[in-house]
Formats: C-alpha cells, sequence, structure tokens
C-alpha cells in the first residue's frame, strides 16, 4: 500500500554533517567537533557538527566518501501520523523506519504516545477510516 509522504531535499551541509557522523560513528578514536558543548541536533534530529573542522581531520579515503554522499540528490522522507483512538497527531515522522515495521503487513498499527491504543496509522488510513464519521 502507498502512502502520502513528504520528501524535502537535503542541503549539501546537512548531507556533509551526515555522512561525516556515519563514517566516524564506529571510530571510537574520531571525537566530532560540535558547533557548542551541548551537542545539540538541528530540525531534523542530524548532529551539528563543525563540517571543516571535522573533514580536515578525515583520512583521505574517508575523505572521498564523504564527498561522494554529499554531492548525490538525498532526500528525507517523512510520513504524518495520527491515532483512530485519540486523535494525537505527529507529523514529519522518519518514514524509512516507519516502514521496517511493517515488513508484510498493510499498514502498522503502532502504539499511540497519547492514549497507548495499538491504533496510531499513516494519516491516510486515519482519512479513509474517518471519512463517513462527519
Amino acid at each position: 500500500m502507498n502512502f502520502n509522504t513528504n520528501k524535502r531535499l537535503l542541503t549539501y551541509d546537512e548531507k556533509m554533517r551526515r555522512a561525516i557522523f556515519y563514517y566516524t560513528f564506529n571510530d571510537y578514536d574520531f571525537n566530532l567537533i560540535y558547533e557548542d558543548e551541548n551537542n545539540l541536533s538541528d530540525n531534523y534530529g542530524q548532529p551539528l557538527i563543525k563540517i571543516k573542522e571535522n573533514f580536515d581531520r578525515l583520512d583521505d579515503e574517508t575523505k572521498a566518501l564523504v564527498l561522494e554522499f554529499a554531492n548525490r540528490e538525498i532526500y528525507d522522507e517523512t510520513i504524518d501520523l495520527k491515532c483512530l483512538n485519540c486523535d494525537y497527531e505527529e507529523l514529519n515522522q522518519d518514514y524509512e523506519e516507519i516502514e521496517e515495521m511493517w515488513d508484510g503487513i498493510d499498514y502498522p498499527k503502532l502504539y499511540c504516545p497519547k492514549c497507548g491504543k495499538g491504533k496510531f496509522v499513516p494519516l491516510d488510513i486515519w482519512k479513509q477510516k474517518n471519512k463517513y464519521k462527519r
């Protein structure tokens, strides 16, 4: 089943940060330099690391991998979810994470963070099930 998703093209800086973080995540000797001491993330949950300072410390092979990633056209894809029980709604949830839970089923029935019922579904499903209630 296909659902309406939201696609957002990543900026070059977002791709650089994401790639640097990804390629150094398991290297315990590489300490990332963050924008501030609180290790904050941006509005999309990506760590706010200093690009130039971290990139300059990478080996040549990793630099090439980071640049290859950053020069591709990459989108974040999100989905909106709403509870069939209490109408609680969360917008722009990571579609890839949600999709992994669907393996072999038509759509996920996730547990609602507000009411705890297993009726937290894609907004398309919520609209389909509620179109005759109005």
